[in-house]
């Protein structure tokens, strides 16, 4: 059965049973409060009887005056009723008793003595007899059950009425709460199918409307995936076809004799596979860190000495282009780190430095304490990238330039490794633009600071 089928059978039948619940109530309770005021002002008007028999009693001395013409207690107790009283008097009247003290019966039938009420008759305080009348269990006649009937097919109209409003409410709440669920199955179903192009766009405000954001939040994130994925083979096809291409015509050149077997060409080819070992070994490093199965071995290290050991190897390439290097390090700086994998990502950003940096430009690297942190920033100068770029440099593959020319950079893998390792060792890694004109990069790792 169907989630549909399923709340339409819970509300139907939650409805119906407080339809029922409420219509008999009523009636019962309507009946019950019926009753009661016929008791009462039947009991009030045999009050008023008997207040006057009392004083008819005085004026004649006895209830010979009443023996000699039994109909006039009738007509009596017709007398103290209020003027607008129905058809039914007379069949309670015949139910109606006078009773001496001793309560003997003078006039009037026997009523069962647990359906009536007893009102004595008082002269001078002096009780001279009792009048006892029925309730209206013992009383009801044929215009009172006519008009329960009435009520109880009033009641079975209301019912009626009730369990159709019922179906209808049941089916209207049933399908408005199963339709977006509907949506959000053919919605998963289409994922499932691998288009993630289609949103729900739902402007409901509660958890249904949550969950269909959520699921467009996935597509999404789906579709990023795939357009990631499908650029990320692009680009390492990309990647490998070039210095294979390279290395293709070099050695044909060799064997069709176009280039001379020496020295140079021999260096030529070191060089192309050395970039192709080198790219592919940058891939696989990517694939560990993405896959969380690169390996590290953390220790306490002083992170400002391990900067300084990598600045002082990359003195001599920083003179040939040129560049002013200026590093404000503190004398020690202690954390929990793995040195080879800081290394790597420090050799990371300088060579990116050195590739894109302008010749007579400026390479700065301030490490400094914040809390319990370190932040190692690292900002050169000219060029700097656009503002729409920041965000991207840490993206497989990505450059600044989509040409990817290999004389103003590598295969763009660099800044993904370093981000993997950023977080891996629980810090942070982000790009911002350096007032010196170019790109800075701030490490931010927890530190062992005492």
């Amino acid at each position: 059965m169907g989630i549909r089928n399923k709340l339409f059978l819970i509300f139907l039948g939650t409805f119906l049973i407080l339809t029922l619940a409420a219509s008999g109530f009523y009636y019962f309770s309507f009946v019950r409060s019926l009753d009661t005021y016929l008791d009462e002002r039947q009991e009030e008007q045999v009050g008023r009887l008997a207040e006057h028999l009392g004083s008819l009693y005085l004026q004649n001395g006895s209830w010979a005056f009443l023996l000699e013409e039994p109909r006039r207690l009738g007509r009596l107790y017709r007398l103290a009723g209020d003027d607008d009283q129905g058809h039914g008097q007379r069949g309670e009247m015949r139910h109606l008793q006078l009773l001496d003290p001793q309560k003997n019966v003078l006039i009037g039938r026997p009523a069962p003595p647990r359906l009536r009420s007893e009102i004595p008759v008082q002269v001078q305080g002096k009780i001279v007899g009792y009048l006892t009348h029925p309730n209206q269990d013992a009383i009801r006649d044929k215009l009172a059950d006519r008009f329960r009937d009435r009520q109880r097919g009033f009641m079975s109209w209301m019912v009626a009425v009730g369990m159709g409003l019922s179906l209808l409410v049941s089916w209207l709440l049933a399908r408005h709460l199963v339709a977006p669920l509907l949506a959000l199955t053919r919605h998963a179903q289409t994922l499932q199918e691998g288009d993630y192009s289609t949103r729900l766009a739902d402007p409901r405000k509660d958890e249904l409307g949550m969950l269909s954001r959520q699921l467009d939040q996935l597509a999404e994130r789906l579709e990023q995936g795939q357009q990631a994925r499908q650029r990320w083979f692009s680009d390492i096809a990309h990647e490998l076809r070039t210095p294979v291409a390279i290395l293709k015509g070099e050695l044909e050149a060799l064997v069709d004799g176009i280039r001379p077997l020496n020295q140079d060409a021999i260096q030529a080819l070191e060089s192309e596979t050395g970039h192709l070992a080198h790219l592919i070994d940058d891939l696989h490093d990517l694939a560990l860190a993405d896959g969380g199965n690169l390996r590290y071995r953390f220790q306490h290290h002083d992170l400002a000495a391990l900067t300084r050991e990598v600045l002082d190897s990359y003195q001599h390439q920083l003179d040939q282009h040129k560049l002013t290097l200026k590093s404000h390090l503190p004398e020690q700086a202690d954390a929990q780190l793995d040195p080879v994998r800081i290394r790597q990502l420090l050799d990371n950003l300088l060579q990116n430095t050195i590739k894109y940096t302008h010749d007579g430009g400026q390479l700065q690297v301030q490490l400094q304490q914040a809390g319990n942190q370190w932040l190692l920033a690292v900002e050169d100068s000219a060029p700097g990238v656009p503002d729409d770029a920041l965000p991207q440099l840490f993206d497989h593959l990505y450059r600044v330039e989509n040409s990817r020319n290999r004389r103003t950079g590598g295969a763009g893998l660099g800044l993904a490794i370093c981000l993997r390792i950023a977080e891996a060792h629980g810090g942070t890694l982000a790009a911002a633009h350096s007032p010196l004109g170019g790109v800075q990069i701030t490490l931010t790792l927890p530190g062992d600071i005492s």
